[in-house]
């Protein structure tokens, strides 16, 4: 069959920020179903005016996010109305599957892990459509991990869970030729040098109420061998001219074994390409030879999710492991120490915390001053234990407002607009201090960390969120 898989618009942050970076989750599945036979297109729509290309495409399947989804319905609607079987996917499908379908422009969801539950429902449709007996040979009950609606009774059936996969090894490489597309016209614009992503493991085990990693991928560790590993490292530069690559696990040294096993590989290999990482502090400070190999290696900077540097609120969080206080300010400064910057992400407004909570947090960036600092309003996605805690605090089920930037719930000491005023405060504070600002005139090495020229970019794309205020 001829397939359109669409990553759709993302908002208006990003965009503005011009972070451009290709979403693993539907190149894995255009690789799966590529191999399985059928012709796959990946458009990423980069800009809230452009339009997917629907010519000749059988099926269309939309992976979204919770802030992705209403913009993944209006795509489904104009697929529908052209008579396009259309499936959905990614983090708000899985934990939401009856709000897709109920739209009545989606046919089937595909939760969780994707890649061999595409397969099995392209592999069902397509025998229909050869058949000409679609809807007759085709028991869509077969497939597990899927939901959709039984059109003889209207009723939504949501098949039973399908287990993940443990072998990732015997997934192929995602397909890494998509298709950005800006503007009504919905050609593309010229791009700057795109950064690489790259996935080596998937799960999590920890428990934060905040996170959907869970929902998606399950809460047990699985990793690709180092080999397949770095076979795709070495496509990425030989294939793709790769210069920079991001890992984006979610915790990359979970298994610091593993994590000094790949970058001492990677070395040994001439393969120095990986400039970004995601991981734990508690697991870093636990093992330091891991920031010596990594910085020996590239990595120029690493993701720490700080959150706060209020015990109580840490606590609140369920970030499990020894989340500290004492464990950040370590962290940060064996980053330092090796040369590898930090990107520090604090969030605002757990639903118990007061001003003077929110003021502490800001100051405490600015005291270990990360490379980058990303503070986010505390956002409820559907399915995590956090949604299930402030349900009925909401204020709104627009996701588009679920960007991290707006406050959809009421917390208790704190009022929205309060929040999203304490956000543009942290945000200009912190990037407009003298020392960052002299750093960056009289020191302009700006590897693994924000300088002036990005920071301009961030405060656009806050104005164009907020407004002028």
């Amino acid at each position: 069959m001829n397939v359109l898989l669409i990553s759709p618009y993302r908002g208006a942050l990003l965009e503005l920020a011009g972070v451009e970076m290709q979403p693993l989750g539907v190149s894995y599945i255009a690789a799966s179903l590529k191999k399985a036979g059928h012709d796959v297109q990946i458009q990423l729509l980069e800009d809230q005016t452009a339009l997917p290309d629907f010519a000749g495409v059988d099926v269309v399947g939309i992976s979204c996010n919770t802030i992705q989804f209403n913009p993944g319905l209006k795509v489904a609607r104009l697929a529908k109305e052209l008579g396009k079987i259309v499936i959905m996917g990614g983090p708000h499908p899985t934990s939401s599957p009856e709000e897709a379908l109920s739209s009545g422009y989606v046919d089937y969801v595909v939760r969780a892990e994707g890649e061999e539950a595409s397969v099995e429902l392209l592999e069902g449709l397509s025998e229909g459509s050869r058949s000409g007996t679609f809807g007759k040979r085709f028991d869509p009950r077969k497939v597990l991990g899927i939901s959709w609606v039984d059109k003889a009774s209207g009723r939504i059936v949501h098949n039973p869970n399908r287990p993940f996969i443990q072998n990732l090894d015997k997934l192929p490489f995602p397909v890494r030729d998509v298709e950005w597309r800006y503007g009504n016209n919905g050609k593309m614009k010229s791009r700057k040098k795109q950064d690489f992503p790259l996935i080596t493991t998937r799960g999590c085990p920890y428990g934060c109420k905040f996170c959907d990693v869970h929902i998606l991928a399950g809460r047990r560790f699985r990793a690709r061998s180092v080999d397949n590993t770095v076979r795709e490292i070495e496509e990425l530069v030989t294939k793709y001219g790769a210069e920079r690559i991001l890992i984006v696990d979610d915790i990359i040294n979970f298994d610091n074994e593993r994590l000094i096993n790949l970058f001492d590989t990677l070395i040994r290999r001439d393969l120095e390409f990986v400039r970004w990482v995601m991981g734990r502090g508690d697991h870093l400070i636990k093992e330091p030879e891991t920031a010596e190999v990594m910085a020996a290696a590239g990595v120029e900077q690493m993701f720490l999710g700080i959150e706060s540097p209020n015990e109580r609120i840490i606590k609140a969080y369920k970030k499990g492991g020894k989340a500290s206080f004492d464990t950040s300010l370590k962290a940060v400064e064996l980053l330092k120490e090796n040369g590898i910057e930090t990107w520090g992400a604090f969030i605002l407004g757990e639903p118990s915390e007061t001003m003077e909570d929110v003021n502490r947090t800001i100051e405490f960036a600015k005291m270990i001053n990360p490379g980058t600092a990303q503070f986010t309003v505390l956002t409820p996605y559907p399915g995590t234990d956090l949604w299930k805690e402030v349900e009925p605090k909401l204020i709104t089920r627009n996701w588009e407002l679920y960007d991290t930037m707006h406050s959809v719930f009421k917390p208790d000491f704190l009022e929205p607009k309060e929040l999203e005023h304490a956000v543009l405060r942290a945000y200009t504070s912190f990037y407009t201090q003298p020392k960052r600002i002299l750093r960056d005139i009289f020191k302009r090495d700006h590897h693994g960390r924000v300088d002036i020229n990005d920071v301009f970019k961030i405060l656009k794309g806050l104005r164009v969120v907020f407004g002028n205020h």
